[in-house]
């Protein structure tokens, strides 16, 4: 199945997406970068390449196994019974394999893909990935430089946290988070930075010993306020006396979980009451998508940080130069259709899991600190290599392109006809992991029927094998009424009977000492369950347009008329908030 391309103007051309069909633009600067690292025009659309970069991630979903190096249990990304040996993170980097025992020579009369994806079925993956130096966070996933955390993923230099999900730098003793950075004690924050003791917010920074707060900026002491600046001792954006504030917070028992749950219907009706910001930026520049900090030139993006110059970039921070690239970054440059890599790395193509310094690396996994390498699996300092195997760099460097010319002429072509050649990520069937185990779910959610009719993999979510001893309904309103003892029961979740629910959990000692030291209740529901309601609170990572509510100038953002009724452009905001 081919990708049309038809001129559009002068400047770009419009394409059809060979997964969904749709038409997408190709503008003059994405030529201009495909020029510049000399990969040819994508044939799939914005959408399908993000979709099928996240797809090949497992963030969340855990397994008990054995290591199959050192026969240790181990947790894994991986279940039992994989075609690859499975190796905990200490071993994966150890000496005492030598992932060069699997290369492979070239075979010209095979496709790329095909003998990549047989190399992918024998060398060992890491079963948990961690990066950096991480103490006492045995249960965290794609992290780098933890210590004392449990549950924890996508994090990088975070101390102290549990539950959470991106967490960016600096991040100590925050609880059931969802992409903050350079906060503390936090509890279920949602796209906060620079936040202190602060609960229950969203979109909002720099603000301290507040509740139920959305897109405020530098506020303390409020609660149930929105788009306040420079502001404390309000409620509903009310302004009190200090007394009459401790007073009336006194009055809304938000201590207690009936409390906390009418104070949660409340402030979404009173939220919508005001007008949404177009895009969520700080302190950035010619920025399009949403949720920018320190940026400058990055487009059809979201949730990036300390960028400049891209484009196609999801949870993106410190980077350069980069197009259609997921997840992490740190001093990263010229990095294309890649996910889940970084740190001081470059020229990265088509690329997963590759990090610490890795540059100039074609269709490969999981290599850090490796360079000149294609189609390579696991090596760890590699050089020169292709499917495994040495190469002296005179060799690689002859070898290479024609096997670039060989991917042009003779593409992998999938079950449903649609064609892989040079300048594609993996297919969407190379994924070691079910659509609904991976980070596609939880941006780009599907039914089961819709994943397998679109030629995906579904594994039916597992409920915790346990005999509940108590029901949520049963815990008391406040957590000064829980004693040690709930550290020996095992909770029914609230929310037992949804799919996405584990269908009960415990409370472990460290999160019962922050909901003490936060004065929180015990929470209802299951960690899943919390963690996709988060999600659900965040609008989709696409952009529609709409008319600004204030001056009708039209505007590109990702809230529609549900989420927000009302939309400013930049401009408006600005003047109607600052």
């Amino acid at each position: 199945m081919k990708s049309e391309i038809k001129i559009h103007s002068i400047s770009s051309v419009s394409a059809t997406c060979q997964n969904c069909r749709g038409e997408f633009i190709i503008e003059s600067e994405d030529f201009n970068f495909y020029e510049k690292i000399k990969v040819p025009p994508p044939t799939f659309c914005p959408e399908c390449r993000l979709v099928r970069r996240l797809a090949s991630a497992n963030e969340r979903a855990l397994y008990k196994r054995t290591c199959d190096l050192t026969g240790k249990d181990i947790f894994s990304m991986y279940p039992k019974n994989t075609l690859f040996p499975v190796y905990e993170s200490k071993a994966w980097y150890g000496d005492e394999w030598d992932p060069y025992q699997y290369g492979m020579d070239y075979d010209f009369s095979k496709s790329f893909f095909e003998q990549f994806l047989k190399l992918s079925d024998k060398v060992p993956k890491m079963a948990l990935v961690k990066q950096g130096f991480s103490t006492n966070s045995e249960y965290t996933h794609r992290v780098n430089n933890m210590k004392n955390c449990y549950m924890v993923f996508r994090a990088s230099n975070s101390v102290d946290s549990m539950y959470s999900y991106n967490l960016i730098n600096e991040v100590s003793d925050c609880v059931d988070c969802f992409d903050i950075s350079h906060s503390e004690l936090c509890y279920e924050c949602i796209n906060c930075n620079k936040c202190y003791k602060t609960k229950f917010s969203q979109e909002s920074a720099e603000c301290r010993d507040s509740m139920f707060l959305y897109a405020c900026r530098n506020c303390f002491n409020c609660v149930g306020c929105v788009n306040l600046v420079n502001q404390k001792y309000c409620i509903f954006n009310k302004k009190y006396s200090t007394e009459e504030y401790f007073k009336k917070l006194q009055e809304l028992k938000l201590n207690t979980f009936s409390g906390i749950s009418k104070m949660e219907k409340e402030f979404l009706d009173f939220k919508k009451k005001f007008p949404q910001r177009a895009i969520m930026s700080l302190k950035s520049n010619e920025v399009s998508g949403n949720w920018f900090t320190n940026c400058q030139n990055v487009n059809k993006s979201f949730a990036c940080s300390n960028v400049k110059d891209g484009k196609y970039l999801f949870s993106i921070f410190g980077v350069e130069d980069c197009m259609d690239y997921y997840q992490w970054g740190d001093v990263s440059e010229l990095v294309y259709e890649s996910a889940n890599s970084g740190i001081n790395s470059s020229r990265l193509n088509f690329c997963t899991q590759c990090w610490t310094g890795a540059h100039d690396l074609f269709y490969c996994d999981s290599c850090p600190s490796s360079s000149y390498c294609f189609g390579c699996i696991g090596l760890k300092k590699g050089e020169y290599s292709i499917l495994n195997k040495r190469y002296t760099k005179k060799e690689y460097e002859t070898l290479a392109p024609k096997i670039i010319k060989q991917m042009k002429e003779m593409p992998y072509i999938d079950k449903r006809g649609i064609e892989y050649r040079f300048g594609e990520f993996f297919p969407e069937s190379f994924s070691k992991f079910a659509y609904n185990e991976t980070a596609a779910m939880e941006f780009f959610p599907l039914t089961k029927e819709e994943v397998i009719s679109r030629g995906y993999l579904w594994k039916d979510k597992e409920k915790t094998n346990y005999t509940t001893t108590i029901k949520s309904s049963s815990l008391p309103e406040t957590i000064n009424d829980v004693d040690d003892s709930i550290l020996n029961e095992i909770i029914e979740c609230a929310d037992k009977d949804k799919p996405y629910s584990t269908g009960a959990y415990r409370i472990v000692e460290n999160e019962l000492s922050f909901y003490r030291k936060m004065d929180l209740p015990v929470p209802r529901v299951c960690f899943d369950a919390r963690h996709t309601c988060r999600l659900q609170k965040r609008p989709p990572l696409r952009t529609l347009k709409r008319m600004c509510s204030k001056c009708s100038a039209e505007v590109e953002t990702v809230y529609d008329e549900n989420y927000s009724p009302i939309v400013y452009c930049e401009k408006c905001y600005q003047q109607e908030v600052y």
